[in-house]
């Protein structure tokens, strides 16, 4: 959580306008970075668990170029456990599980999703 007591959320993709969309959605409820790909996005969390901070929340397309959603939720998973995963993709869960080890996704949302789905996601209500 932030000093106000608000959950720290990274949304990571590869789509600069996906990007600043969500963060737009979400941002009244949490304080919101965004990330360029899984790369930059754990060098970034990497770099704030240095400063003591860690993000409650990370958001995170499956489809990217260079490493995928998966890639990084591996390594979310490994490293900052409390991080609560969220994977969202154009395809359904059915057709991830052969990319997707088991528990490494707490959440799932299917492109496209609505608004208030991404809210509760992200508010937990």
């Amino acid at each position: 959580m932030d000093e106000q007591g608000r959950k720290r959320v990274l949304v990571v993709d590869d789509d600069i306008e996906v990007l600043s969309a969500t963060k737009r959605l979400i941002e009244d409820e949490a304080t919101v970075q965004v990330a360029l790909g899984a790369e930059a996005a754990l060098e970034h969390m990497n770099k704030l668990a240095d400063d003591g901070k860690l993000y409650d929340m990370v958001i995170v397309d499956f489809t990217m170029k260079g490493p995928n959603g998966a890639w990084l939720l591996r390594h979310v998973r490994d490293k900052y456990p409390d991080c609560e995963r969220v994977l969202i993709s154009g395809h359904s869960y059915m057709d991830l599980t052969n990319f997707l080890d088991p528990g490494l996704v707490q959440r799932f949302l299917e492109k496209p999703f609505e608004f208030d789905e991404l809210l509760e996601v992200v508010t937990g209500e």
